[in-house]
């Protein structure tokens, strides 16, 4: 799979690794690599398939500095057709380049047995920033819970106030006892013409920190505060949810 990839895209996101916004000395934000992957079963095949197809596919990816997750629909309109997305993420563009490099020599045993169980017609790659850290979303089972809204930056509104807006809530939320992974993932490659500026995913570790971090959300009325705050910076939609697996982290 990432095989086609060499040929597809090339980018420079992290999903679930690194601190909050960081800058390098020259001033321009950490951007770091991530490829997205729209997926169905083909006929016959379900999730216990593409478990076995993971297992191979972790072997081949052995030692590369590479990390992967699985998102199965969890609460989605009817325009969400699909079975999972797979997202795979490195620490930044020259490791994403060695390990391609890498799999294209000793993938094509696992890229052969994930296309005889999924059709992946979409293959994206996004630039990210990370706003928030959490550091429990990798952590035990594996098991996580992640919300992705698409969103518009307001009229003469530059990228960098609208993250600036994102931030500060953010802030504002963690000084008031709620920390939730927080993410912006820019288009790259691969989108088209796309009708957003950016993706904005929140990430939890679970589904016990998505319902307490819901009724914060209601205790404290912050909805009220968000809007508040980005009000003509920044729109989004109604966000989809998803379930989500660790299928490799060799990251750390």
């Amino acid at each position: 799979m990432k095989k086609l990839l060499l040929s597809a895209v090339t980018a420079a996101c992290t999903l679930f690794l690194g601190a909050g916004v960081t800058y390098a000395q020259n001033g321009v934000p950490e951007i770091r690599p991530l490829e997205m992957w729209v997926c169905n079963y083909r006929d016959g095949k379900d999730q216990g398939d593409m478990d076995k197809v993971f297992e191979e596919f972790v072997e081949a990816t052995e030692g590369d500095a590479y990390a992967g997750y699985r998102l199965v629909p969890s609460y989605v309109s009817g325009a969400q057709d699909f079975d999972f997305i797979y997202l795979g993420v490195w620490e930044n563009g020259s490791m994403m380049g060695r390990d391609l490099a890498d799999y294209s020599v000793k993938g094509d045993d696992a890229d052969e047995a994930w296309d005889e169980v999924a059709d992946c017609p979409a293959s994206l790659m996004y630039g990210s920033i990370r706003i928030e850290q959490n550091d429990d979303a990798d952590g035990g089972s594996g098991n996580f819970m992640v919300s992705i809204s698409d969103c518009k930056v307001g009229h003469s509104v530059s990228n960098s106030q609208a993250i600036g807006a994102l931030t500060r809530f953010n802030n504002y939320r963690v000084a008031n006892g709620s920390t939730v992974g927080t993410i912006v993932w820019f288009p790259v490659y691969g989108g088209g013409d796309v009708e957003f500026d950016f993706k904005l995913a929140h990430v939890y570790s679970g589904p016990q920190h998505f319902g307490d971090s819901f009724q914060w959300a209601v205790d404290n009325q912050s909805y009220l505060v968000q809007a508040d705050m980005l009000d003509g910076v920044v729109s989004c939609d109604v966000p989809r949810l998803y379930n989500g697996d660790t299928i490799l982290n060799n990251m750390n």
